[in-house]
């Protein structure tokens, strides 16, 4: 019997959430760097942007099933209403 992706953590992909999250990172370290060097103007190339996806992707993916499938049952979302 398979799985249900849906509702088994072991299962669920995280590759959409792990790009976002290297390109997420990949834009706040340009801007941070831009900042530092007193850059104005726009410094976001893309080309290099994916190439720092395409090298963080499968760091980031391990990263981020570990966290979910290893804090599944920790984190508990509150449905309280103040």
């Amino acid at each position: 019997m398979k799985s249900n992706s849906t509702t088994d953590p072991s299962t669920k992909d995280y590759s959409q959430l792990a790009r976002w999250l290297c390109l997420f990172e990949a834009v706040n370290i340009i801007s941070d760097k831009a900042e530092k060097m007193g850059y104005t103007a726009d410094c976001l190339k893309p080309i290099p942007i994916n190439k720092y996806i395409g090298e963080r992707y499968h760091s980031v993916l391990k990263d981020v099933e570990y966290e979910f499938n290893n804090n599944h049952h920790t984190h508990h979302h509150s449905s309280r209403t103040h």
